[in-house]
Formats: C-alpha cells, sequence, structure tokens
C-alpha cells in the first residue's frame, strides 16, 4: 500500500507544478461573460449551478467535482457506478441491483426500497428517489456536478452527504448530430445517438438514445451451468425548449429507461464458510438471479424574468417497475431465496423566485411539494431458513418453499419552503445564509403471510409518523485576489425517518431522521495566468441517529444507530502543461470512528459456516463507517496531437482505492485496489472518430458490495474484470 500511495501522492505533487480544470472540469465549459475580474483560465471557466443558478465553478464557497461528457467518456465512466473513478471520497456501493453513493463516508446501504440515499441523485434539477431507478447509464450529458457536504437548504431532500447533479445538455438551434458504434469483448455490442437542432425561431428540440447489450457474461454459475453477470440496457432522453419572448424560457423534458440486468448474483467470499471460496467470478447460488426494471418519466421547466427579479417552476413526474430474484446465501442448497416486486412513483414541485442573474445582492425563496409512493407487491424470502427443523435434522425433509410474503406500502408526503441571500460586505468580503424548513408526513401499510398463501402471519396494519425539521446554511467567503477564494461555512443537514418495508408491520415501530453538522473550510485557486487550478477542503462532521441496515434471513430492517465523528482532506488539480496535454490529479483523506452503539448489528461465523443472528452484547464504539476508506484518489492525462486533417488523442485514468468496511461491525471489508481505464483514438477534421479502449486495465478483482446475513451466509459481488473495444462515431 505504502508503495502505491507513495507513487499517487508523488504523480499528485508533479501535476501541482503546472495545470489547469480538468478532474474538475467540463470539457467545453462556457466563457463567463459577467465575471472579468478573475484572471481568465486557458480551459475557459466552468459554469456550474450549485446554488441553483448559473456560476463559476471558481466563485462557489462549496467543494464541488465537476466532470464534463468527453471526460465521463475517455475515462471510462459510463454511469452512475462508475463515478468513484473521477471523484475523490466517492464510493457507490452496488447492492443487489441499486446504487448508493457514499460522499465522505455519509451514504446509506440498504435493498429496502422506501429508503432513500443520503446523498441526493438529481437530474436537470429533478430529485431521483428511488435507488432501483438511480442505476444508470449515461445519455447525452453535458456534466456531472458533485457537490460535497449537506446541501440541505437549496436541494434539501435527504441531501445529508451531498448531491450528484446530472446536467443534460439543452436543445440547440444550430443542427448537430453525432452517432457512435461500438463492440467489446463479452460479445458487448452498443449504440449511441444524439441529435439535435430548431424547429423554428423559437423551439428546438433535442434526443439521445443509448443502447448497450453485452451478450456473453464475464461470470460463470457452476451449479446452474449458465452464464452470469451480462446485461442490456436502453436509455431515452429528450427536450423541447421553447422561448416564447426574450424574457420567457420553457423545456418539457422526457426520459424512459429500459433494463435486464444478470448481474446481481452473489459468491461466498474467501472464508465465508458454506461454499466457501470457488474461484473468480464464479457462482454456486440455485437461483437465477437478475433484477429487471422499467422508468419513464418527465418535466417542466418555466422561468420567467420580470427584470427586478426571477420566477422559475419545476414539475416532476417519475415512475418505475421493477422484479428481481435473488439467491442470499449464493450456496447451492435453497436455503434463503428473494422474489422482489417493486413500484415507485414520485410527483413533484419546486417554485423559485430569485435575484436578476447581475445583481449584487444574490437571493432565492422557494416552496417544495414531493409526493412518493414505494410498495412491495410482495417481497418473498423462501427457503430452508424459514424451516423449524433447519439447520437440524435430515436436509432431504427440509421444504424449501417455506417462507414468507412481505407487502409493504409506504407513501411519503413532504412540503418545505426555504430560502437563501449572499450579501456582499465588502468587494472582497461575502456572507450566505440560508433555511429550510420541512414537514414529512410518512404513512405505512404492511402484512406478513405465508409464502403463497392468504394465510397472515401478521395481518395487515397502517401506522404514521410525522417529522418536523429545519436545516441551514451559513458561509463567509473572501476573495483574496482575483485567483484565490477562501471559505468557511457551517451547514446542517438532515435524511428524512420512515418505515422499512422489508420488517413485520407488528415489530416495524419506525426509524427516526439521522442529522449531520458540517464544518469546512476551503480554498479555490488559479495560478500561471488560469493555466493551473487547484482547490482543497478540509472538513469534520458531527454524524447522529445514522439509519443502518440489518439482514436476517433474507429480510430487510432499518435501525438507528448513535454518532460518529468524521474529519478529513480533499485536493482536486488540473492542468494544460502544453496546448496538447492536460493533467489532472485528486485525492482525498477520511477518518471515522463510531460512538457507542451497543446492540450495532453485528454478525458471527458458526462452525456449519452459517451466521448466528449476532451478539446482543456487541458495541460497534470505535469501528469506522462503512463504505469509507481512508485514501483514495485518481490521476490521469489527456494528450490530443493533431496530425494532418485531424488528431490523435490519448487518455488515461487511474482509481487508487484503499480499504473500505462493508458492515458495522468491521469483519467483511474491500481490499485496496486499482483501476486503470485508457483510450487511443483519431478524430477527423471531418466528423469521424475512432478509438480503442479499455477499462479495469489492471484486472483488479474486488467487490462492490458484501454483506453478513444473519442465518445466512457472507454474501459478496464482485466489480466487472477487464473489458476493452473499439468505437467507431461520426460528428455532423
Amino acid at each position: 500500500m505504502k508503495v502505491r500511495l507513495s507513487l499517487l501522492c508523488g504523480a499528485a505533487a508533479l501535476t501541482v507544478l503546472a495545470q489547469p480544470v480538468a478532474a474538475q472540469t467540463a470539457d467545453e465549459p462556457q466563457a463567463d461573460t459577467t465575471a472579468s475580474e478573475p484572471a481568465p483560465s486557458m480551459m475557459g471557466d466552468i459554469i456550474v449551478t450549485a446554488q441553483r443558478r448559473e456560476q463559476r465553478l471558481q466563485d462557489v464557497p462549496i467543494t464541488i467535482s465537476a466532470i464534463g461528457g468527453s471526460t465521463l467518456e475517455n475515462t471510462g465512466v459510463s454511469g452512475t457506478s462508475q463515478l468513484q473513478s473521477v471523484v475523490p471520497n466517492l464510493v457507490v456501493n452496488r447492492s443487489v441491483g441499486t446504487a448508493s453513493p457514499f460522499l465522505r463516508g455519509i451514504g446509506t446501504a440498504s435493498a429496502d426500497i422506501a429508503a432513500e440515499s443520503s446523498v441526493a441523485i438529481y437530474v436537470d434539477g429533478v430529485y431521483q428517489p428511488s435507488i432501483y431507478a438511480n442505476v444508470f447509464e449515461f445519455n447525452g450529458v453535458e456534466r456531472i456536478e458533485v457537490l460535497k457536504g449537506p446541501q440541505g437548504t437549496l436541494f434539501g431532500r435527504n441531501a445529508t452527504g451531498g448531491v450528484v447533479q446530472v446536467v443534460t445538455k439543452a436543445p440547440s438551434f444550430n443542427p448537430e448530430m453525432n452517432f457512435a458504434v461500438s463492440y467489446g469483448n463479452y460479445e458487448t455490442v452498443g449504440a449511441n445517438a444524439y441529435v439535435s437542432g430548431g424547429l423554428s425561431d423559437s423551439v428546438a428540440a433535442n434526443l439521445a438514445v443509448q443502447y448497450q447489450n453485452q451478450n456473453d457474461g464475464w461470470g460463470k454459475n457452476i451449479t446452474l451451468g449458465t452464464d452470469d453477470y451480462y446485461a442490456r440496457d436502453f436509455n431515452a432522453r429528450g427536450k423541447i425548449l421553447l422561448t416564447p419572448g426574450v424574457d420567457t424560457e420553457i423545456t418539457l423534458a422526457g426520459n424512459y429507461s429500459d433494463f435486464k440486468h444478470h448481474n446481481i448474483a452473489a459468491q461466498n467470499p474467501p472464508g465465508a464458510g458454506v461454499g466457501d471460496f470457488i474461484g473468480e467470478y464464479r457462482f454456486a447460488g440455485n437461483v437465477d438471479a437478475f433484477s429487471n426494471g422499467e422508468s419513464y418519466g418527465g418535466s417542466l421547466t418555466a422561468t420567467h424574468d420580470f427584470g427586478s427579479f426571477q420566477i422559475r417552476n419545476i414539475a416532476a413526474y417519475q415512475k418505475f417497475d421493477g422484479t428481481q430474484a435473488i439467491d442470499q446465501d449464493a450456496s447451492p442448497a435453497p436455503i434463503v431465496k428473494g422474489d422482489f416486486v417493486i413500484n415507485t412513483r414520485m410527483i413533484s414541485e419546486e417554485f423559485h423566485v430569485l435575484a436578476p442573474s447581475d445583481a449584487d445582492f444574490q437571493w432565492l425563496a422557494g416552496v417544495y411539494y414531493y409526493n412518493y409512493n414505494a410498495s412491495t407487491n410482495p417481497v418473498q424470502i423462501t427457503g430452508f431458513a424459514f424451516d423449524p427443523n433447519f439447520p437440524l435434522g435430515d436436509p432431504t425433509l427440509f421444504n424449501p418453499n417455506a417462507g414468507v410474503d412481505v407487502r409493504g406500502l409506504s407513501k411519503v408526503r413532504s412540503i418545505s419552503a426555504f430560502a437563501q441571500a449572499t450579501y456582499p460586505v465588502t468587494d472582497q468580503l461575502s456572507v450566505t445564509g440560508g433555511i429550510r424548513y420541512t414537514r414529512d408526513k410518512v404513512i405505512y401499510t404492511g402484512s406478513l403471510a405465508v409464502a403463497n398463501t392468504s394465510i397472515f402471519i401478521d395481518p395487515e396494519q397502517t401506522k404514521s409518523t410525522v417529522f418536523e425539521k429545519p436545516t441551514w446554511r451559513l458561509s463567509l467567503d473572501y476573495q483574496f485576489n482575483p485567483e484565490v477564494l477562501g471559505y468557511v461555512s457551517y451547514n446542517r443537514g438532515t435524511k428524512s425517518g420512515g418505515f422499512a418495508l422489508g420488517t413485520s408491520p407488528s415489530f416495524n415501530d419506525g426509524y427516526e431522521p439521522e442529522r449531520l453538522d458540517a464544518y469546512e473550510a476551503g480554498l479555490k485557486t488559479q495560478i500561471l495566468g488560469g493555466s493551473v487550478t487547484f482547490n482543497t477542503a478540509a472538513f469534520y462532521y458531527a454524524f447522529e441517529n445514522i439509519q443502518f441496515q440489518r439482514v436476517v434471513a433474507g429480510v430487510v430492517e432499518t435501525v438507528n444507530g448513535p454518532s460518529a465523528k468524521l474529519y478529513g482532506l480533499e485536493a482536486e488539480l488540473s492542468g494544460r502543461v502544453t496546448p496538447e496535454l492536460t493533467l489532472r490529479a485528486n485525492g482525498g483523506y477520511l477518518h471515522t470512528r463510531i460512538g457507542d452503539f451497543p446492540g450495532a448489528p453485528n454478525t458471527n461465523r458458526l462452525p456449519s459456516g452459517f451466521n448466528d443472528r449476532g451478539d446482543p452484547t456487541y458495541n460497534a464504539k470505535g469501528n469506522r463507517l462503512p463504505n469509507a476508506p481512508k485514501f483514495s484518489g485518481n490521476i490521469g492525462f489527456e494528450y490530443r496531437q493533431p496530425v494532418g486533417a485531424g488528431a490523435v488523442r490519448l487518455s488515461s485514468n487511474l482509481l487508487y482505492a484503499g480499504k473500505a468496511y462493508n458492515e458495522l461491525d468491521n469483519r467483511l471489508f474491500v481490499k485496496e485496489h486499482e483501476v486503470l481505464s485508457a483510450s487511443l483514438g483519431w478524430e477527423g477534421d471531418d466528423g469521424l472518430r475512432v478509438s480503442v479502449w479499455g477499462n479495469n486495465l489492471t484486472d483488479s478483482y474486488y467487490y462492490v458490495f458484501q454483506a453478513g446475513v444473519s442465518g445466512g451466509t457472507d454474501i459478496a459481488q464482485p466489480a466487472a474484470p477487464r473489458t476493452y473495444g473499439v468505437t467507431l462515431g461520426y460528428d455532423f
């Protein structure tokens, strides 16, 4: 580890000597026409919307990583689950078909569909609540902004750890078209298309379509004798832009996604006991594990400038329907099997009144309404684990169909009001203050029955609870000179409570909101005439009433823990060494410690290889938070050399992630690993482009998910092995 870390730090130190903005940059940034004081960058200014208005990245007193569309492509980041490759202190936990981001150790690892992430995901200003629908591939992306720390004032909904904001391309009035097809190993075929243009002087539209089909699985199920870990994805997204007047803009957006994923099978990791480790990418489960889903929705965003103020309205609808089958013990025996029918629906309405974009005193006030339903119809858990004779007696007499049907419906109705303002005290000093007040009402209806019968073990019950909570932000920023901005901030964020849909209703008392107080100091700099950008931040978190997951014989529960203390450092830098070469590097250090937590979820392996229900006297005090490696970072470059009627482009990215524990008891962990991606291509002046690419060229074997199942075994899901291929595209 020391050698690898030294290499990483050494490479980062070298890049400090000459660089601007690429690890934190959109690839084709817009020039800032309103802020002339800061020195212009060789690569242009990066415009972000972290405070719900357009600003230069270097003017925003928040730690932000902004990654543009071509950087995502060149670094092999094709979807939400790979974002950690380019963002420090970010881990994306993959669990049986879900995607749960962890920022600076703050996140939610739960397969309970009613659980929302502690790191909120937004697409074009619209909150995406479903942890199942958040596993999506990018298409038509302009940039991705990752906001670190609580964003509970302006973004509000469960943004305790931060916000991942996906910004898709806006329609252009000038015709624009690009197409690409690709072929990779494991018989993977893909196609992407983007078209945009004006339909009239006041109407423009675009459409982005993405398709990928991996026909050959990189895993093998030795029990069923079938391939595993293959997938098909289709995504389409479009917008219509209407400009009926110079002061009015209306955007109508729609999206559709359909996926069929046979990539959620689990294996017993080394030392698990039952079946034990049978080899890389080999699985022994008796279930053909899959996760299929369809999501669709749309939004209407309207803005109007009255001169002395502006208004903005965002109305949105999202629907997701999915089914799953998983082997929760990962062994040839039918011990615990889960079959899921999942449905979610979200309606939201947000209204803003804000200051003119050129005003010195910037302010924004708004209201937000959120209506979310999540249901399991049902979750069916069956297997030997539910037979009263298990694990004693003759296995041939066990009933593999014994089990339960868990039905649940969670309805969340939330309304909030918020305001934030930035006041320039002097030409250099500004103060920002914001507050939000939220009222959530959660209504739960659930039942527990014998599997495949109408015999109730726990008849249907309805329960409700109400949470009312304020969140706030206070920050000071000081412009030391046109190239250096310093800031300090204090933020409070919360994540709503609720009811777990995988719990028997009589025992489902719900869980309380979690709370995070964050203190941060940061520095944003551009030096050497704007050719080097170096941004750094230090932070301290006090985390209270943390929501954790407990899995007992396949049934998911959510419980509240006590507290944790976190602190760390981050640095991001990038720069154009020459007109042809851009380098980038970032890194993060994170220290986490859990407070006094008697009775914390835990498991121990029995001599039989199965896990017990945990030690009730166990205390997790002093342990590290899950999915929080002490060190992480990446280094990369892009080199573009004009040759003849085009240019050769070479790019690469190396990710380093340190050891990280997966659960509270710190028994299971992901080992430190490095992941290298690279691409080499030709870009012709006539629009033709071709490239060869590879991801995980180091062929690192590591897990994206591990869990110790009480009453079952340890299970784990591996990351993808080395993949490579060729892409042919054309831009018009």
